[in-house]
């Protein structure tokens, strides 16, 4: 998890910790140039206290963070836009400035997600439902649609798919999944009380979820095998549209899968080859 979302969300942290994690945001621009005496200073706490900060960020050391956050810092310069993921347009814009500015929210989430990937978690992630018996996918609203699109490339590599939440028996499904399947919670607030109450019984019961959410700090997300985080830029209910987190998890979905179908490659492409062949034959059949 990126150093500046830790720090913002504040979990677990001491009010000594929130005092430097606050002045670390506020004072983005000196920063870096502070070394842990003068932040100590300029926060009214001490040298070890910002070192059991810096520890609870999973990082070694006063220099391993001021590097790691300089890096952060240059991302985020790179990813300034005027784009407004919840107001990506406005109501005098022509077609064609519309068209432009959904190009570029498309292009910068993607790029932000990007930065969110992690080559191990990725693997493991692939491995975990290539491995699966059976892959159920819990997704709501706009979510379920990119749930199903992944599930349609997924059943023609020959995996069984369902989607829990598809026709309100997801209790049903929950109850039946075992240790040899996979569940994937698709939300990007994680609060769903459904939800909550699957992965609280695959917990109890050893089997393996994934979730994809904008907040990796959820009780949801915390329970989980394993967590992919996405951009958490949309406003719950101040927006045109669910743009950015939907461009959000197709990119990851589309990743996932590729990783999936790596795997083994050379089976999955004879797979793909084959199915388009049926189909093709089927049209025929049809046309007679």
């Amino acid at each position: 998890m990126k150093i500046l979302m830790q720090l913002s969300e504040m979990q677990n942290f001491t009010p000594n910790e929130k005092s430097i994690a606050s002045y670390i945001l506020v004072h983005k621009e000196s920063i870096l140039h502070l070394n842990i005496q003068e932040l100590a200073k300029a926060t009214y706490t001490s040298h070890s206290a910002i070192n059991r900060l810096i520890h609870k960020l999973g990082l070694s050391g006063f220099k391993e963070f001021i590097i790691k956050l300089a890096r952060e810092f240059q991302q985020d310069t790179q990813n300034i836009s005027n784009v407004d993921p919840n107001y990506p347009f406005g109501f005098d814009e022509t077609p064609l400035q519309v068209a432009k500015e959904i190009a570029e929210l498309m292009k910068e989430t993607i790029e932000k997600n990007f930065t969110f990937m992690d080559d191990h978690l990725l693997s493991q992630t692939a491995q975990l439902l290539d491995q699966a018996n059976r892959i159920f996918i819990y997704a709501l609203g706009d979510s379920q649609i990119r749930a199903k699109s992944f599930q349609n490339k997924l059943v023609k590599i020959n995996k069984y798919v369902v989607i829990a939440t598809e026709l309100s028996e997801w209790a049903y499904h929950t109850a039946n999944l075992t240790s040899e399947d996979c569940a994937i919670f698709l939300t990007y607030h994680g609060k769903s009380p459904i939800f909550l109450k699957a992965a609280r019984h695959f917990t109890r019961e050893n089997i393996p979820f994934i979730t994809i959410t904008a907040t990796n700090q959820s009780e949801l997300a915390k329970r989980s095998s394993i967590c992919i985080q996405v951009p958490n830029d949309e406003v719950k209910h101040a927006k045109i549209g669910t743009f950015s987190s939907q461009i959000a998890f197709d990119y990851v979905l589309n990743v996932i899968y590729s990783c999936i179908y790596k795997i083994d490659y050379l089976k999955n492409m004879q797979t793909l080859t084959q199915s388009l062949e049926n189909s093709h034959l089927n049209d025929m059949m049809n046309d007679v």
